[in-house]
């Protein structure tokens, strides 16, 4: 339970760094290039404007902080040519005295590429281009940018904030590992103080009840039987059998670091498991039909496994109703094993099939108390399962069946007897 909390702790932290670092390192990254493509377009917009006036034209301070000034030296520090086509689509003008590995063809072959896809602006390589005409004449003027730099700078920003994000991570990771044990400490401390309570307690009624039920017993030695001490020694029994149910769930966590794990023939079990039930089967007269793959091999704790059968088996008989179908399966999907325990009911609980593993849940409180039920087997199956690495999952088959099936994990395996 303890590295469980403490896995989850770990993992919903993370989750959140995540989260935060890629809402954070995502939002750097996309106003990077907004802001790049937005400099880009203004130094574009200013070398046309000076391409086309006669006048020099007035220095444009920027809008704001981020904005690179729109000056000389804006001017001076781009790279770019430019093409003049005339009203009959022909160039008769190429200007590459601003780029160095630029030819005048080339400069010519990219204007003509842009006049095929008749677009007056947008981008082609790594140029950023603009088309206007020039009143004078007529002409058009198209104005080729070079955004090399501004894609490098936005490479070289994005691969340094996600290198500075991983090493956020797995720095936080560490520490969040680091700090994880304390942090869970005082509900571990809880949960420990929990168990160790209802061990106690379940230690200390012992006595009481073995004491209750031999006095019980005398007195019907003495006085003979009657309805009262019939009661009496029923009540006890079953008070005891809760304790024991209760005593296993709370150990069950602590026997997850203590189970002795080997080979284990679950065919063999379910065999030897249907053999003990067959007895309380034939009072209830039920059809039994059953599936299972030989030689198939768990490595699981073994006496872990004979109380889930025992548990799913006494479930199914205690609930079917007389005559029913109890319906066994078990076999190997892949590196899987898949065991299915499905029988007969009266009818279906009016509840979700995960409710079932509820602790001290009754779907029908009176038919239970008839059957001897405490509500806790199944909360006892589901954790042996999951102490497993396995799942267990509930399923409602209409009209009234119920089955319980089993999947455990790849340590499964079938031998080659």
């Amino acid at each position: 339970m303890i590295k469980t909390l403490q896995k989850r702790f770990i993992f919903s932290a993370m989750l959140a760094v995540s989260i935060l670092l890629i809402v954070l390192l995502g939002a750097i990254n996309v106003g990077n290039v907004l802001l790049s493509e937005r400099q880009s377009r203004q130094t574009a917009n200013m070398l046309l404007n000076e391409e086309l006036r006669v006048q020099p034209p007035r220095e444009e301070r920027p809008r704001d902080f981020l904005d690179l000034p729109m000056d000389a030296n804006t001017k001076m520090s781009a790279v770019y040519f430019t093409v003049q086509v005339g009203a009959d689509h022909t160039i008769f003008g190429v200007n590459t005295e601003r780029i160095a590995d630029i030819s005048d063809e080339d400069a010519a072959n990219l204007c003509r590429q842009v006049m095929e896809q008749d677009r007056s602006e947008g981008k082609i390589r790594n140029f950023l281009f603009r088309a206007a005409e020039n009143q004078k004449d007529g002409s058009l003027i198209y104005l080729f940018l070079d955004t090399t730099v501004q894609q490098h700078t936005i490479l070289r920003v994005a691969f340094f904030s996600l290198t500075a994000g991983l090493l956020c991570f797995v720095s936080m990771l560490l520490l969040v590992m680091l700090i994880s044990k304390k942090a869970i400490r005082p509900i571990a401390e809880n949960i420990e103080r929990q168990k160790q309570f209802v061990t106690d307690a379940g230690h200390e009624i012992k006595t009481p009840l073995a004491i209750i039920l031999a006095n019980a017993e005398a007195m019907e030695l003495y006085q003979g039987e009657n309805k009262w001490l019939k009661n009496i020694r029923e009540q006890t029994v079953r008070l005891n059998g809760l304790m024991q149910n209760l005593l296993a769930l709370a150990k069950a966590d602590e026997r997850q670091n203590l189970m002795r794990m080997e080979d284990v023939s679950l065919s063999s079990e379910i065999s030897e498991a249907l053999e003990a039930f067959s007895e309380p089967m034939r009072l209830k007269e039920l059809k039994l039909s059953a599936q299972i793959e030989p030689n198939l091999v768990l490595r699981a704790d073994r006496e872990q496994i004979r109380r889930l059968l025992c548990v799913l088996f006494d479930n199914a008989v205690k609930y079917s109703p007389p005559q029913g179908e109890l319906q066994i399966s078990c076999q190997c999907d892949g590196k899987k094993i898949n065991f299915t325990v499905q029988n007969q009911c009266e009818k279906l609980p009016d509840c979700p099939p995960g409710k079932l593993f509820d602790r001290f849940y009754r779907s029908d409180a009176a038919r239970t108390r008839e059957t001897g039920g405490y509500g806790i087997g199944l909360s006892i199956a589901k954790t042996i399962v999951e102490s497993h690495g396995g799942t267990i999952c509930a399923t409602y088959v209409p009209p009234n069946q119920i089955a319980f099936t089993t999947t455990f994990p790849q340590s499964a395996k079938k031998s080659a007897n």
